[in-house]
């Protein structure tokens, strides 16, 4: 009996030592495998997600791509309001002229050196003042038309404004007309 009993345990040791080896191998080897098959085939789903977005982003590039030339020519108008030289005279001309239009006088105006702006080396301001006689209403039309109408860069940055009369107003401004050179904003 003591051969039998003795068999018995060889026998039961040699399976759970095929046990063992089995998981030893699954694992070290091929669990490690199928963890990065995972690893994988989640990397590939992402990049599947990033292509959609990339194709998105092409196909709006490619619809912005077919308004070129209506950007171009938005940013010519863009250029114009900003010129490389600023013949403030001519400009004060015109500006006087287009707001006879609106019944105002345009009186005394002041002006300042060129100034680079602050974070632009091409940018500069010419800060010049102005100072407009007439009704409140005509007032408030030329502060409209100075800010969106015309074609200049130009900022308001100050408005003083006395009113005498329902009809009669005065209104000090300070202004910054911008050009792309130093040289280009004088006085001409």
């Amino acid at each position: 009996m003591g051969a039998r009993q003795n068999n018995r345990l060889w026998l039961l040791g040699g399976v759970i030592a095929i046990v063992v080896i089995i998981a030893a191998a699954y694992l070290l080897s091929i669990k490690p495998i199928y963890t990065e098959k995972s690893d994988l085939q989640g990397q590939a789903e992402d990049q599947d997600i990033q292509l959609v977005e990339l194709k998105h982003q092409l196909s709006d590039l490619e619809a912005k791509a077919k308004d070129t030339a209506t950007y171009t020519a938005e940013r010519d108008a863009l250029k114009a309001a900003l010129p490389e030289s600023y013949d403030l005279t001519s400009y004060l001309r015109a500006l006087q002229t287009s707001e006879n239009a609106v019944s105002v006088d345009i009186g005394s105006v002041g002006i300042n050196v060129p100034q680079s702006v602050d974070g632009t080396e091409t940018v500069y301001s010419v800060p010049f003042s102005l100072t407009i006689t007439g009704s409140p209403a005509n007032i408030s039309k030329v502060i409209k038309r100075l800010q969106s109408t015309q074609s200049r860069a130009v900022l308001i940055t100050s408005v003083n404004l006395a009113v005498s009369s329902e009809t009669k107003a005065t209104a000090n401004l300070v202004l910054d007309a911008f050009c792309r050179s130093s040289k280009g904003c004088v006085a001409t």
